[in-house]
């Protein structure tokens, strides 16, 4: 989010430099002189009342002054933030009207609005619009950041990686380092084959140096001895080109590799202690998964001790042990503190699938995280409501360390991806009545208050009902199943009426319970797909699950599920760990790695209907 609003403010000084910069391009005769319509409120920075000023006039005009006018209400609805506004504003005004300096700027602006909106094809529409070469070098630099943040969201890494070439001229020394490096990584994204084919130039230009580099890289990713006679051979061909070969060697992430036959898997998962019962889950599901797959592949169980303690956590040697019987890789382990102490072990020899996730950088290109993070979910949810084209959030979460890391997980997620945070609250679980919370958030006190209000001004009684407030377009809820029945129908009760309600997997307590459930009716959330019948009966390792759950079932599901993918996934980590591209359909959502060896999970979407649980198809 940070990112996107600096390129925002970067395009706003420069169409302020714009202004008064003497410009290359033709004014047409017909167009208005901006300048001459500029209002004093504009110029004392009130825009909003410049925005309405500017509209009344348009509507009283015709002709090239009726776009000139429309022209800078729009810009001054992008400077109050009210970018769809801007946008829909400049969508009816005839910008052929306009000078061609105005109409560069109007396509520009309109460019940076779609990609705030996550829209790369419709920005690269309004950029087709601008003739490049008449722009000054201010515009083409802004032009190309602007068609690269396009490309990469239309996935054209291609035409992004040109474009990065094209602007590193255009850049100041300090920047083209990191010009270089997301130029490195674009490229790295294209096979070999199309490195070859698309190589804009020959030796010894700059252009096709970077793809004969990139190529080499690629094409011999898994044989280290002829990619280094090849960077050899490119030296030779480019001998002054800017590529830093040993610094681009680092960024990249060497893949992980694996023995094709496997004779030992170490599993690292507690006996006893705290985190005995997910064990024990997860536990059920490596097994479950292994005889449904009727391989030779020997399974090995160490006992971990999950004592927060470090000195006496014995989660080294049990790794140590491992190795030493043989092990080709280890599942777990799965407290957070013993994964902290294996991540920072100086030497392992064999690669780690653990089983949570922590905020540590791993230095190790063969330690993996994996766990049913709450972030996976909160990412998710972001995705959806950007999907729907909800732009303004309510949170509502418990007051407590697992709440806030939910909370600010999609809270994150959620700016980053431009979404607006209207406001959010805390609830405390061990109470049952929110109405103190939840009509402050869902504007109904406010709508009393002005009922009240209007009543003691007219003096007499009038016919009211309170109504929610209307700059929202949904909640996103954390609570556990109970909170949630009880949070849903509290909200229903103080008029959320038709806003959507959006929650994580927690918020569902995974067996079928019509009865329970008909309160969560309505709710969107996430969730495995092993949550559903008609995906999770198609798996064998399911219905043996299934028959060992206890206790907390949907829990038990879940876990067992994570135990599933974790076994099942090993054939896949070589692939998924040299790539962010490469997935895995597995029992708790499609897997992949990213660039610090976390496994995201993107899961299925639900709602509830008549109290039972229903896949929700967002396409």
């Amino acid at each position: 989010m940070t990112q996107r609003f600096s390129a925002l403010f970067m395009l706003l000084v420069l169409l302020a430099l714009t202004a008064c910069q003497p410009i290359s391009m033709d004014t047409k005769p017909s167009a208005p002189e901006m300048t001459s319509l500029i209002s004093e409120a504009e110029k004392q920075g009130d825009y909003a009342v410049a925005a309405e000023d500017y509209l009344a006039q348009a509507a009283e005009s015709e002709g090239a002054l009726k776009s000139a006018f429309q022209y800078r209400a729009a810009m001054m609805q992008y400077e109050l933030g009210e970018l769809a506004e801007a946008d829909a504003l400049l969508a009816e005004t005839n910008l052929e009207q306009l000078s061609s300096r105005e109409q560069l700027t109007a396509n520009m602006l309109r460019a940076d609005i779609a990609l705030l909106n996550l829209d790369g094809q419709q920005a690269l529409t309004h950029l087709d619009k601008i003739d490049f070469d008449s722009a000054n070098e201010a515009q083409q630099k802004r032009i190309l950041e602007l068609r690269i943040t396009a490309y990469d969201l239309t996935e054209n890494m291609l035409e992004k990686a040109l474009a990065h070439i094209k602007l590193d001229p255009m850049l100041p020394e300090s920047e083209r380092e990191n010009n270089h490096l997301a130029l490195w990584q674009t490229l790295l994204k294209m096979t070999p084959q199309a490195l070859d084919l698309y190589n804009p130039g020959q030796p010894p230009a700059e252009d096709s140096g970077w793809f004969a580099l990139a190529y080499a890289f690629k094409a011999y990713e898994n044989n280290p001895e002829a990619m280094e006679v090849a960077i050899e051979d490119w030296q030779y061909s480019y001998p002054n080109h800017p590529a830093d070969i040993e610094q681009l060697k680092k960024s990249i992430k060497t893949p992980l590799r694996l023995p094709q036959q496997l004779d030992l898997i170490g599993i690292l998962l507690p006996d006893s202690g705290p985190a005995a019962n997910a064990a024990q889950a997860i536990r059920q599901g490596i097994i479950a998964a292994h005889f449904n797959a009727r391989s030779n592949v020997r399974l090995q169980f160490y006992d971990v001790q999950t004592d927060n303690n470090a000195n006496s956590n014995n989660v080294i040697s049990q790794y140590d042990k491992a190795v030493a019987d043989g092990a080709n890789i280890v599942i777990g382990p799965l407290d957070k503190t013993s994964v902290e102490l294996l991540a920072a072990h100086d030497t392992l020899t064999i690669p780690v699938l653990a089983l949570n996730r922590i905020n540590e950088d791993i230095e190790q290109n063969n330690f993996f995280q994996f766990a049913l993070a709450p972030e996976d979910d909160a990412r998710n949810q972001a995705e959806y409501a950007n999907k729907m084209g909800y732009k303004r959030a309510i949170v509502l979460s418990p007051r407590s360390d697992w709440g806030d890391r939910v909370a600010e997980a999609f809270t994150n997620e959620w700016r980053d991806s431009g979404g607006q945070l209207v406001t959010r609250a805390k609830y405390d679980e061990a109470e049952n009545d929110y109405s103190h919370i939840l009509t402050p958030i869902l504007g109904v006190d406010s709508s009393v208050q002005r009922y009240q209000n209007l009543r003691r001004t007219l003096g007499k009684s009038l016919e009211f009902e309170p109504r929610r407030r209307q700059d929202v377009d949904f909640l996103f809820m954390v609570g556990r199943p109970l909170k949630a029945r009880q949070l849903l129908t509290q909200l229903r009760f103080h008029r959320s009426g038709k806003l959507p309600i959006l929650a994580t997997s927690h918020a569902y307590g995974g067996e079928a319970n019509a009865q329970q459930d008909i309160d969560l009716n309505g709710l969107i959330f996430t969730d495995i797909p092993w949550m559903f019948t008609e995906q999770s009966q198609q798996d064998p390792a399911y219905t043996a699950v299934r028959r060992q759950a206890s206790g907390d079932v949907g829990s038990f599901i879940r876990l067992a599920a994570l135990g599933v993918d974790a076994y099942r996934m090993i054939p896949f980590l070589t692939a998924m760990s040299g790539s962010e591209d490469e997935k895995y359909n597995g029992a708790t959502g499609i897997l992949t790695i990213n660039e610090r060896g976390q496994i995201e999970r993107t899961m299925s979407f639900a709602t509830i209907r008549n109290g039972l649980i229903e896949p929700l198809n967002i396409e």
